[in-house]
């Protein structure tokens, strides 16, 4: 099967990561043994329409999304057949809010390129092969070729933004939407672009009125209805019989009407759930879209600064203790001048410091049959990839928020009560709650009750003046139960009355007196004692972090990959990441917990 490797192939890089340029393929040559998941397949004879325009529209899954819909989200400028495909580069529109979630989205690795087209322009040979597909649009999407044939509305309404000159498309003033009827509007375009049906001749038109039908002749007007019943009986006996054509049963059931048959007076009717007249022509459909369970923002990870490790372990320099100011007279002797104990200003040493990057790894593995791949409705190996990516994304965010190396049999924040499994993924490195928790428990304030602006100030300031003092650099972490407590504070300021201070940071909630809040799946009710234990876990949490203080290493970002085992005729797929997390001293964070949530 080799869908997943031409999704790999099509798979969307970062080429200038702060311009927001990206690349990719868009079309991957195939043959007749490598075809895409909709059985077709391209050659470097395809007709792609590449003189047709300079540049053309990037939207987000063929315009499809139900939040961004027909948005345009940036521009193909660049399409350079090679001998892997069509080599495509385009410039993402940066200033568009949700363009900077689909970056995100590009950085994970999860989109592909898509190419999009309209089917009036399409023309596809036998057994698959593409001989003509005028390229009118790109998309990022994370299921490619899962459609390909773009809407006209969404395509006029990308030409439109862009300002491209539509003639060449063929698309007629009756393609308009704004010129059709309300019930033609939500027709689809593949419909409505469909060669119209010859009408009959005027005066055979009007004897087929007065019949009250229209009949078309078959090869079967020869037989009366007893005979072509005997021959459904003959075929019905043979033990290869797998049901007759479409024109016969059609020709059947015509004429048993016209003769006015009937065989029995209960079940006289074919029905769709009769068995072997009508219930195994019945398909049990299913949807080529999966349903995606709801999921939260991850939080936690773009709250910190990154770096990049070149080794393992890697030393990040901190600057150490400053050097002394003193007071000291005016300069009067030529003595004084020396650089030693004569000079009146006494010398000093300006410290230094460095923080040490372990990385850890996270994994995932998942086997799957090559017949699943093969015979789902859905396209499994995108959607396994896409899952995985963000099933390791959420464990980043659960080990930076509660990560706890204690492997006793009691103490360990997420598991207080009994010896954590040897593989938790929160063994991996200290995170944010340890801090306050465990190491530094000066820093965690009990609430024993509903939160309270009181409280949640002297929370702030059990970190030091230096970083306490300055709200843009902190952040509240908090858990879906406690953000419901906070609502009922009047000090709370949620986000739709945060006016200017409002921003598009992922998973923000509001601000408490200045600070953004944010709410994170990964952080678990708790004991009254601020840990996960054996007995009942109702209590929040609040953690205040000081953002500059801590730094995650990247070792190895986020990769998935998709193996194919011939010797087992099956899939493996692994995703991994391999990531440290330090802080700059041990005053960067501070915990409120036991929250009535």
């Amino acid at each position: 099967m080799e869908v997943g490797n031409v999704s790999q192939t099509m798979m969307v890089k970062m080429i200038d990561e702060p311009g927001g340029r990206i690349g990719g393929y868009l079309i991957t040559w195939g043959e007749p043994r490598k075809r895409d998941v909709q059985g077709e397949y391209f050659t470097p004879e395809t007709d792609v329409g590449l003189d047709w325009y300079e540049r053309r529209p990037v939207l987000y899954h063929h315009g499809l999304d139900g939040a961004l819909k027909a948005a345009v989200i940036g521009v193909i400028d660049k399409l350079a057949p090679d001998e892997i495909g069509l080599w495509a580069e385009a410039q993402l529109d940066m200033h568009k809010r949700y363009v900077r979630a689909v970056q995100r989205l590009v950085d994970q690795g999860v989109l592909s390129w898509s190419s999009g087209s309209l089917p009036h322009l399409v023309e596809v040979g036998e057994g698959g092969r593409i001989k003509r597909w005028p390229i009118v649009e790109g998309s990022l999407t994370p299921t490619p070729a899962e459609p390909r044939r773009t809407d006209v509305r969404t395509l006029k309404s990308a030409y439109k933004a862009l300002g491209l000159d539509m003639s060449r498309l063929g698309l007629g003033e009756s393609e308009d939407p704004n010129s059709r009827s309300e019930n033609e509007k939500g027709q689809s375009m593949t419909e409505a672009t469909k060669t119209p049906l010859k009408r009959l001749p005027l005066a055979d038109e009007r004897e087929a009125l007065k019949l009250g039908r229209i009949e078309a002749g078959s090869e079967f007007d020869a037989l009366d209805a007893l005979d072509m019943l005997h021959g459904y009986m003959l075929l019905r006996s043979a033990k290869s019989f797998r049901g007759v054509s479409e024109r016969y049963s059609n020709a059947l059931a015509a004429k048993i009407q016209r003769a006015k048959l009937k065989a029995i007076k209960a079940d006289e009717l074919a029905y769709s759930t009769q068995t072997g007249f009508g219930d195994e022509w019945v398909p049990d459909l299913w949807s080529q879209q999966i349903w995606h369970k709801a999921r939260q923002d991850n939080t936690i990870l773009p709250l910190f600064q990154s770096v990049e490790m070149p080794s393992n372990p890697f030393e990040l320099p901190i600057e150490g203790a400053d050097p002394t100011v003193y007071f000291v007279p005016e300069t009067q002797d030529e003595a004084q001048l020396a650089l030693d104990a004569g000079n009146p200003i006494p010398d000093s040493k300006i410290g230094s410091g460095k923080v040490t990057l372990n990385a850890k790894k996270l994994a995932l593995r998942v086997g799957f049959s090559s017949e699943l791949v093969e015979d789902a409705v859905i396209p499994v190996l995108n959607i396994y990839r896409e899952q995985a990516a963000r099933a390791i994304a959420d464990a980043v965010d659960n080990v930076l928020l509660n990560g706890d190396t204690t492997t006793g049999a009691t103490g360990n924040i997420n598991s207080d009560a009994a010896r954590p499994a040897s593989t938790a993924k929160y063994l991996a490195l200290n995170g944010l709650r340890h801090l306050p928790l465990v190491e530094r428990t000066q820093n965690a304030v009990n609430m024993n009750g509903a939160p309270t602006l009181a409280k949640m100030r002297e929370t702030r300031f059990k970190m030091t003046g230096k970083y306490a003092a300055r709200p843009s650099d902190l952040a509240w972490i908090v858990d879906s139960g406690t953000y419901a407590a906070l609502l009922n504070i009047s000090e709370f300021l949620t986000m739709d009355k945060a006016g200017p201070l409002a921003t598009a940071q992922t998973g923000q909630i509001g601000y408490v007196d200045g600070i953004p809040v944010f709410v994170s799946a990964e952080m678990s009710l708790t004991e009254a004692d601020g840990k996960v234990g054996d007995r009942t876990n109702s209590k929040g949490q609040a953690v205040c972090v000081y953002r500059p203080g801590w730094y995650v290493g990247y070792r190895r970002k986020i990769a998935v990959s998709v193996d194919y085992l011939s010797y087992y005729d099956s899939y493996q797929l692994t995703a991994t990441v391999r990531l440290a997390f330090v802080r700059f001293d041990n005053e960067v964070a501070s915990c409120l917990y036991n929250i009535t949530a």
